[in-house]
């Protein structure tokens, strides 16, 4: 899974872009060499509520509407 994120962080910034903020939930998956790999990039880890499966609901809502409202619809 770090090898994911560290490729993630490269593509980023080949794009000339970079991620200011990481939500994730509690998964035990997500380790310390996790963390510290996001602290490294300076990427501000921000974890959901503990015993709230509502809030990851909502997010996964919240970005599919971003992507829907700001991505599936071209500029001109």
């Amino acid at each position: 899974m770090v090898q994911l994120e560290r490729n993630l962080l490269m593509d980023l910034e080949d794009a000339g872009s970079r991620a200011q903020f990481l939500i994730r939930d509690r998964d035990p998956q997500c380790t310390g060499t996790f963390d510290a790999l996001m602290a490294d990039a300076d990427v501000k880890i921000v974890t959901t509520g503990i015993q709230i499966p509502q809030m990851d609901s909502l997010m996964e809502r919240w970005i599919q509407t971003c992507g829907a409202e700001l991505l599936d619809r071209p500029l001109i």
